[in-house]
């Protein structure tokens, strides 16, 4: 199949040796949803900054055309066309970032309890003494409660790794769907926002989850309660979220921002109480591999006419 594809040009020759591909093709940047009608694969990706906005893009002529599969390369919906989904098979790559994306979530928790920033010696700085390590001790994740807003993959797997540290695990989720995992109780999301000691927010974007997490939800919450967004940062009402900070409440880790990139001087960006980090946890040695080998699957199945991984729609 000749594949289209919106990653770096020397990304062609990888792609062409992918199983059941005959060829690819750069689409360039400053054409980025000029996509064209003629190919049978389009392997896409959403923008950067200014660019992840799709608003008032037209649909090209004649689209989809000859158009097979569609293979998103992220697991987020949200920054592409309407137009896009009307291809006759789309699919994401959901799952295929969950390690990593999980470990961030465990990392910036261990970073919070262990006060790692806080304890990390610098020039000049005295060695404390054990009485007053004993009198300042480190926190632990071990016996705390983890809230899950949001159980696809991303959720899952962060229960997983949670597990191993002996924490209490809540979600909420938007089916009643009992969770495969013993370890994982569902709860009503007021009770999620006031028994969480730490809330990882894994949720996808939607109309119903844009700034779910607002005054109500934050107002709930426990006055040290450690907030991880690995979602999408609208989710949150950042000015919700300052007005707890100003009350000296709350603390969060944030690897997603409304807007990204965050304009310089943006108040999120060295506040004491939020750690701010650009849009990263999903990046791995392994991650391109696994957003290679979900297009070759998929290109498998659709010539196979079996059901995609990641199916959209």
């Amino acid at each position: 199949m000749r594949v289209v594809h919106q990653f770096a040009p020397p990304m062609s020759g990888l792609i062409a040796s992918l199983p059941g591909v005959t060829s690819a093709e750069h689409q360039p940047r400053e054409r980025h949803w000029d996509l064209p009608v003629d190919a049978d694969v389009l392997f896409i990706l959403h923008g950067e900054g200014e660019g992840r906005s799709v608003a008032g893009v037209p649909r090209p002529a004649g689209w989809p055309g000859t158009t097979r599969l569609v293979q998103i390369a992220s697991a987020g919906l949200d920054d592409y066309p309407e137009w896009v989904f009307e291809a006759p098979n789309v699919a994401c790559s959901s799952g295929t970032t969950a390690r990593p994306i999980a470990e961030y979530a465990l990392a910036v928790m261990l970073a919070h309890v262990k006060q790692l920033a806080k304890v990390t010696l610098k020039a000049g700085d005295s060695w404390p003494s054990r009485d007053e390590m004993m009198v300042n001790p480190s926190g632990t994740l071990e016996g705390s409660t983890l809230g899950l807003l949001g159980l696809g993959a991303i959720g899952s797997q962060v229960a997983r790794y949670a597990a191993a540290f002996d924490m209490k695990i809540i979600a909420t989720r938007q089916s009643n769907t009992p969770p495969d995992d013993p370890n994982i109780s569902l709860v009503p999301l007021a009770v999620l926002a006031a028994r969480s000691d730490h809330l990882v927010i894994a949720a996808p974007i939607s109309a119903e989850t844009q700034h779910l997490v607002n005054a109500d939800f934050l107002g709930r919450m426990m006055a040290d309660a450690h907030i991880v967004n690995v979602a999408r940062g609208a989710i949150i009402d950042d000015d919700a979220l300052k007005a707890e900070f100003d009350k000296d409440r709350l603390w969060a880790s944030l690897d997603v921002t409304d807007p990204e990139p965050l304009p310089d001087g943006h108040w999120l960006i060295g506040h004491p109480r939020a750690r701010i980090t650009p849009h990263r946890s999903w990046v791995s040695p392994e991650t391109s591999r696994r957003v290679f080998e979900r297009l070759a699957e998929n290109i498998r199945r659709v010539q196979a006419g079996e059901t995609l991984l990641g199916a959209v729609g």
